[in-house]
């Protein structure tokens, strides 16, 4: 499906669409790579592959989308809409992208420093011991800003279509914290992995003549 997302961004064209339209890729890529977690842990905690997928998973978890879903609704507003909302934009993408760095930086200079455990109950999580995780996966402060660098760039923009998809990911959110709150990082993950279906139908519309 991302693979066909992006053919259609460029094909269309649709100006400024082209990083939205990767996201259904970079979701797959991050569901194969916690695949590869698991196969690691149910070997035995085979290594190197347990712990290298581990920061393979963090690294989409806590930087990557705090960086490409803020890049996405700024390349989208820098092509579609005045300047002045672009250049909001395009501060919150700086302040996200510092802070996703931020909270990946400590896990890729010290790979040890993630810990994924099973538990009995058939859950996953990556015991991270720093600073900055211990604040993001913080109720509700941390995860709220988390959440809001995620959800908000993408309901900030005029196109209809990307703010309904900025809406479904706020309602996986709290669907998420309803169900499986204990296991909250791969079940949201997977959450968006099937939304990111959307992202076809948006990039797929007629383009308008006065867009």
């Amino acid at each position: 499906m991302g693979i066909y997302s992006i053919h259609i961004a460029r094909t269309i064209p649709r100006r400024g669409y082209e990083p939205l339209a990767a996201i259904p890729l970079f979701f797959g890529l991050q569901q194969f790579v916690e695949g590869l977690v698991w196969t690691g842990l149910d070997s035995g905690r085979l290594e190197p592959l347990t712990t290298a997928a581990s920061v393979g998973f963090l690294f989409f978890a806590y930087c990557f989308w705090m960086i490409w879903v803020p890049w996405s609704a700024y390349a989208i507003s820098a092509a579609n809409e005045p300047p002045a909302r672009s250049r909001r934009l395009r501060w919150v993408w700086i302040i996200a992208s510092v802070l996703g760095i931020g909270f990946f930086l400590p896990v890729l200079i010290h790979p040890p420093l993630v810990q994924p455990n099973v538990f009995t109950d058939g859950r996953i999580t990556y015991q991270v011991q720093t600073v900055l995780h211990n604040f993001i996966n913080t109720e509700p402060l941390g995860q709220l800003l988390y959440w809001g660098f995620i959800v908000a760039p993408l309901v900030a923009l005029r196109d209809p279509a990307v703010k309904l998809f900025g809406v479904l990911i706020f309602v996986s959110i709290f669907l998420t914290w309803f169900t499986y709150s204990q296991a909250f990082n791969s079940v949201w993950c997977f959450y968006c992995a099937i939304l990111s279906i959307v992202v076809i139908w948006i990039v797929n519309r007629p383009v308008l003549r006065d867009a």
